[in-house]
């Protein structure tokens, strides 16, 4: 791949980085900052950044990667690996995190916390062979309904990558906003390793429960925003890989409402969104910093080109591995509610991990 020069290229001269690919699409994009990327500083808007690529962490401020280089190619199709075959539990991380879920489901029993979504990792050596652009080629053909992306930034070090089905907020050239709410998960493969169709899922109590949280956060910002013309598709049941999930789109005309600046009053209020973190927030967020014994980072924060071709696509960073050197570490999370079962849990955090393992690890 020709790009793939070009990304070994710009690591050793420093530069920040990102290559991508949309959902339904064949076209990739690398864009480089020669700058080594900007940490952006209280008060930013969305509106009055250049061309570029926006990457932002679970909390904190985002970095912003402006358009030096901006070129084009072709995710190569490629054979997708064999049946991935999982290494035995972890564990002591499997007790950890399941101690983690049934603290949460007493906290959730006392109020005022409602659901809280707890993060775990999993850590593994890379294969020898394991190429950061190839990678990507083997994620753009193994997810092609998700955004794909390869990320380097000098000041995180290492790489971030991920195959993510989530929108946070999304406008294109037409002035046609988009963001949905995204939750609930389940196989979707069935126990003879046949994919599910999404019309043969069936859905808990406590699953459509989490997603009902996440789309009621999404009206309420409308509300508060005094926004009543939207356009809401759902929920229906998606396949993504190896996993279904409950998806409502939620969709506005900015152009006919002259509202050009919802995208970036969006972004302010939906992140960090009730699907990678909980209600209400802030309770959700003081009991995940308590709790969890890992730094998130990147992890659930948010990250996509912005202003290209008057268009911004920014997606929620899930499904996402940390690469330093050849060791990567795997991120998951799952939703906690009054009626979250410790062990089901742990089995949705396993299925979302492998969702990159199942490609990268071969």
């Amino acid at each position: 791949m020709k790009d793939g020069f070009a990304w070994e290229e710009g690591i050793a001269k420093g530069a920040a980085m990102a290559a991508w690919r949309l959902p339904h699409c064949a076209e990739a994009f690398l864009v480089q900052d020669f700058s080594g990327g900007t940490r952006l500083q209280e008060g930013w808007n969305l509106d009055e950044l250049s061309s570029g690529f926006l990457a932002a962490p679970f909390i904190g401020l985002p970095y912003f990667l402006r358009a030096d280089s901006l070129s084009s190619f072709t995710l190569q199709a490629r054979e997708l690996p064999t049946p991935y075959v999982a290494p035995p539990e972890n564990q002591s991380k499997k007790t950890e995190f399941m101690g983690w879920v049934a603290e949460a489901i007493q906290a959730i029993k006392k109020g005022p916390l409602q659901k809280v979504v707890l993060s775990r990792t999993d850590e593994q050596e890379l294969p020898a062979s394991f190429d950061v652009m190839t990678a990507l080629e083997e994620l753009g053909a193994a997810y092609p309904t998700a955004f794909v992306c390869a990320l380097s930034i000098p000041a995180l070090g290492g790489v971030w990558m991920c195959a993510t089905p989530e929108i946070l907020v999304e406008q294109n050239a037409e002035g046609i906003f988009r963001t949905i709410s995204l939750a609930g998960t389940q196989s979707g493969v069935d126990a003879d390793g046949f994919a599910i169709a999404p019309s043969q899922a069936r859905w808990s109590t406590k699953e459509i429960e989490e997603q009902a949280f996440v789309s009621r956060y999404i009206i309420d910002c409308f509300k508060m925003i005094r926004l009543r013309e939207y356009i809401e598709i759902g929920p229906k049941t998606i396949s993504t890989g190896n996993l279904l999930h409950l998806k409502t789109e939620y969709i506005v005309d900015t152009k006919a409402m002259d509202f050009p600046q919802l995208p970036g009053l969006m972004l302010g209020l939906l992140h960090p969104t009730s699907a990678v973190c909980g209600t209400p927030k802030q309770e959700a967020v003081d009991f995940i910093s308590a709790t969890e014994s890992h730094d998130r980072s990147m992890y659930s924060g948010y990250l996509g080109p912005v202003n290209l071709g008057k268009a911004t696509h920014l997606f929620v960073n899930l499904r996402t591995v940390e690469i330093k050197e050849n060791h990567a570490v795997f991120y998951a999370g799952c939703g906690i509610t009054e009626d979250s079962n410790p062990a089901k849990e742990w089995q949705e955090t396993q299925m979302k991990c492998q969702t990159l393992q199942r490609v990268l690890m071969q």
